[in-house]
């Protein structure tokens, strides 16, 4: 089910929350929220729902406007970051609640509840309570508690972050895969970069209310349209762009001897091009030689299987670079030559 949001404002008082958002959600898209704490995400999840109402503008599901219609009369379901489930009731009462609510008879939610813990693994505990689950199966039955009254879309608001490292990396495939599976439409709300890459058709970064930048992960990473952007997805140096006076694609880092290619930019004097981590390599080879960039490793921190080195570059910029254990590494406070293995850079305009 699609769903449009136009031109939508929401006001705390004086302070603005949302300020004139558009946005088209795509039927059965995975789409992702992302943005730093008090960016609006949260509040433009609410407004889908129904429970937070518009300064301004309108909310359509399909061709239908639902601004201003009771949230139980919606058809979308939303799951909280803490779950929510109830602690007297049984895993088969916590995903049957909703299908209870709408007056279906008990044995045919209790076989749909099963079926649906079925499909989240989940079937050997549907007799147990929610205190006696690890917080991954606590998470995995919400998720089937808000899916089986079929819902036009499902609301996910950080539904991840109450989970320890290596278990959210594990559920976020397993979300993806009922994703694909089940069909329905998701909007997620996260400030997981990571997260949101792993999960997203399309991600809409937000910043102080407003959509910065909405595409593919791919699309975000690679072609960032703003600073905010090109730093907040991902690590990366932003570092000047002197122009060819001739031929606007050819430029030199500034201060360098480093010529490449970018995108035509507006302004000759403002361009920044956008270097990330995997279009570095340390050199060990200590001659001087054209077209490298001179830097200084300020620290080094060991990852299992590479180390992250933290090289501060001639024009005191910062960037982490991950070095496999193979290679030798360098010392810190010692000064090395990083090689720029990509010539076509994406540049950005500030």
């Amino acid at each position: 089910m699609s769903m449009k949001l136009k031109n939508i404002t929401k006001k705390f008082g004086k302070t603005i929350a949302v300020d004139d958002v558009s946005i088209e959600i795509k039927t059965g898209e995975f789409l992702t929220l992302l943005g730093p704490s008090g960016c609006g995400k949260t509040t433009i999840l609410r407004i889908i729902a129904g429970l937070e109402n518009v300064t301004s503008g309108h909310v359509f599901l399909e061709d239908d406007e639902i601004t201003h219609l009771n949230p139980t009369k919606r058809d979308i379901s939303i799951m909280f970051q803490d779950y929510a489930l109830f602690p007297h009731m049984s895993i088969c009462d916590n995903v049957s609640y909703g299908l209870r609510m709408r007056g279906i008879k008990k044995a045919e939610r209790d076989k749909q509840a099963i079926d649906w813990l079925e499909t989240m693994q989940l079937s050997s505990v549907q007799n147990r309570f929610p205190s006696e689950l690890s917080g991954g199966q606590r998470q995995r039955v919400a998720l089937a508690r808000a899916l089986i009254t079929n819902p036009k879309i499902l609301l996910l608001d950080e539904p991840l972050s109450a989970l320890d490292a290596n278990l959210r990396i594990r559920l976020r495939e397993e979300l993806r895969r009922i994703h694909k599976q089940v069909g329905t439409t998701f909007v997620c709300v996260t400030h997981d970069q990571e997260e949101a890459m792993a999960l997203s058709d399309r991600i809409a970064i937000l910043k102080d209310g407003q959509i910065e930048q909405i595409g593919t992960p791919n699309e975000l990473y690679d072609k960032p349209a703003s600073e905010f952007v090109a730093n907040f997805f991902g690590n990366c140096a932003l570092w000047p762009l002197k122009r060819d006076a001739k031929d606007k694609t050819k430029a030199f880092l500034v201060d360098t001897n480093v010529q490449c290619k970018t995108n035509i930019a507006k302004k000759s004097n403002e361009d920044y091009a956008v270097i990330r981590p995997e279009f570095l390599e340390i050199s060990n080879d200590n001659k001087k030689t054209k077209n490298y960039l001179n830097g200084r490793v300020l620290d080094i921190l060991t990852k299992g299987a590479s180390n992250q080195v933290t090289v501060e570059f001639e024009n005191k910029l910062v960037i982490d670079l991950n070095v496999p254990r193979k290679q030798k590494l360098p010392s810190i406070n010692g000064n090395v030559q990083i090689k720029l293995l990509q010539s076509n850079l994406h540049s950005i305009t500030n």
